[in-house]
């Protein structure tokens, strides 16, 4: 599997109720789909907004990662959601409770679904150890303000309150995000070495 609009929106509405104060309803349906259109707009195969890097280890050669090798971590870290809401003005009674929702729903979908691709230069036969290395909010905001318009039928004066918001907070979940996968390929000699690998998510 790997990360698209319905899995993501899926995790975001398992973990509806995850918060102080559940969410229920169109408008939560709505925001869920214009955050999980965001995500994977910006985020699948698209190395300059989200792109990870790694040491490869094994057999000499040319290899590749494939995606249902791999998988992804990222640690639902509610504080770094929280705090990212606040700071863009989102202090609401209602912030703390959409914090837990989308960082236990973003976590949930990438460790759930979230697959990486990548390439070797050194290691043909051997494992992947990758962690995130770009992850560009401000990317993500802009992209969130347009999924978000279009999943909810209208800007809205708070609109960008909550791009940004959303935006900054799930680019620092990403952040913490790692992997690991299998290197592919034909080795060229049975020495074992290791070398740097580049992947995207997909």
């Amino acid at each position: 599997m790997a990360l698209s609009i319905p899995s993501i929106y899926a995790a975001l509405a398992a973990n509806r109720a995850s918060g102080v104060f559940p969410f229920a309803g169109v408008n939560f349906d709505q925001m869920a789909t214009g955050v999980a259109a965001g995500i994977v707009q910006w985020g699948v195969g698209q190395p300059q907004n989200l792109g990870l890097a790694g040491l490869a280890t094994g057999a000499q050669g040319n290899g590749v990662i494939l995606p249902p090798t791999s998988k992804l971590v990222v640690v639902p870290a509610v504080s770094v959601m929280s705090a990212a809401l606040l700071g863009a003005g989102m202090a609401g009674p209602l912030s703390q409770s959409l914090a837990t929702i989308i960082a236990f729903g973003v976590s949930a979908a990438f460790n759930t679904v979230g697959q990486y691709s990548g390439v070797s230069g050194s290691v043909a036969v051997g494992a992947d150890v990758s962690k995130v290395v770009a992850c560009n909010a401000a990317t993500l905001i802009a992209i969130l303000q347009m999924t978000l318009a279009g999943a909810l039928g209208s800007g809205g004066p708070a609109l960008p309150q909550m791009a940004t918001g959303l935006g900054n907070g799930i680019a620092g979940l990403l952040w913490t995000a790692a992997g690991t996968g299998v290197i592919t390929g034909v080795p060229s000699s049975t020495t074992v070495v290791s070398g740097p690998t580049f992947s995207v998510v997909v």
